[in-house]
Parts: structure tokens; C-alpha cells; sequence
């Protein structure tokens, strides 16, 4: 899907590497606290709030953290079930 809305194949294996510093600080923050909810959900840090109300509104942010809350959902159900994702 990120290939398909344009994502490079660099910033793929970036990601994978979980290396965030090639990305602007909007998309940093969105990936640093969508790795931190999936993580260590009960140590979101005031530094990082404080980055992602920089660049994004409260409902935005509540936005990432729903998004990154259902995609964690999906991979728990799906890794417990062993199911493959289809293309």
C-alpha cells in the first residue's frame, strides 16, 4: 500500500530499520509516536506531545493514535491466527 500512495523503496527500508531522520519533523513525530503507542503505550512523554502539537490538532493526533491502535489490532489478531496478509 505505501508503494502504491508513493512511498520510496529508501524510505521503506528506512522504516524498516526504524530509522525516522530522513523525514520532515510532521512526519517524524507521526512515526515516533505511532512506534511509542505500539511500544510503551503508558510512556508517551510530554517532548513528544509537545512535537506532535506542532504539527498536528488535537483531533489530528487522536486520528494517529486510533490509526496506530486499529493497525496494531489487525497484526495481534492476524500474527495469532497466523494468517498472511493478501494483496
Amino acid at each position: 500500500m505505501a508503494r502504491r500512495l508513493g512511498a520510496t523503496e529508501g524510505e521503506l527500508a528506512a522504516l524498516a530499520a526504524g530509522d525516522f531522520s530522513g523525514f520532515g519533523e510532521r512526519e517524524r513525530a507521526a512515526l515516533e509516536f505511532a512506534e511509542k503507542l505500539t511500544l510503551d503505550s503508558k510512556n508517551v512523554d510530554d517532548e513528544l506531545f509537545g512535537r506532535l502539537r506542532r504539527s498536528f490538532s488535537e483531533g489530528e493526533v487522536v486520528e494517529l493514535a486510533a490509526v496506530a491502535g486499529i493497525f496494531n489490532y489487525f497484526n495481534r489478531f492476524n500474527n495469532a491466527l497466523q494468517m498472511e496478509p493478501t494483496r
